[in-house]
């Protein structure tokens, strides 16, 4: 059995060199994506990349460190019931409303379904439905699962959060800098994680997550 000081160490182990790899991945590999002519196959290579890296990683963890079914521990073999299902919903479309509101209000932006509607079906499913679910496997997955048998939940929330948002911030200090669109988008997806952290501790399941995150992509991308 691992102590609790030993599960840490394995834990934090595993983010670090996780963060190492995804941060010259999102920088200096970046150039390859950039190299590919076809965003279809820029988007398949991108997602080819994000399961090697954060999900085969996060199920051989699991398996070898924690000697469970990685897809029960990750909440994929996990389904709600229709009640959980119904609150989870309403928390998710509270949510976006709110987001829409303040976006269309405070940011002075449009839904259009141009954007949406211009993606080829197959670009469509790779950006906002499949990167999504691995992003969930490992985040709401794994990594809330293990802040959550190390912490309260409150704190496993705030910090699998600043972690979801780190990840993101090497591709975007990289091609954008720091810069107020840099904060804004650091803050949105702090927020969403956190609703997404909760609807995984209500359920035990990344199902719910990974809609709110489908759902989420999708608006973002209608608002332009």
């Amino acid at each position: 059995m691992v102590s609790q000081r030993g599960r840490a160490t394995q834990l934090w182990a595993f983010l670090i060199a996780l963060f190492v790899i995804w941060s010259i991945r999102a920088t200096i590999g970046y150039r390859i994506d950039e190299s590919i002519g076809s965003p279809v196959a820029r988007a398949a290579y991108s997602v080819t990349l994000k399961f090697l890296i954060w999900v085969v990683p996060a199920a051989a963890f699991v398996s070898l460190a924690r000697s469970t079914p990685a897809v029960r521990y990750l909440g994929i073999a996990v389904w709600p019931g229709r009640v959980e299902w119904l609150n989870c919903i309403g928390v998710t479309v509270v949510f976006l409303f709110l987001v829409t509101i303040g976006e269309t209000a405070a940011g002075h932006k449009t839904l259009s379904l141009t954007r949406l509607s211009s993606l080829p079906v197959s670009l469509w499913l790779l950006q906002l439905v499949v990167s999504p679910f691995l992003e969930e496997v490992l985040f709401r997955g794994f990594v809330m699962t293990e802040c959550m048998a190390l912490m309260p939940k409150g704190r496993a929330m705030a910090v699998t959060s600043l972690l979801f948002t780190a990840i993101h911030l090497p591709f975007w200090l990289s091609h954008g800098g720091m810069n107020p669109a840099t904060f804004v988008n650091s803050a949105g997806v702090f927020f969403f994680s956190l609703v997404a952290c909760w609807l995984q501790t209500r359920t035990g399941s990344i199902w719910p997550p990974t809609l709110a995150h489908i759902a989420n992509n999708i608006v973002s991308s209608m608002l332009l």
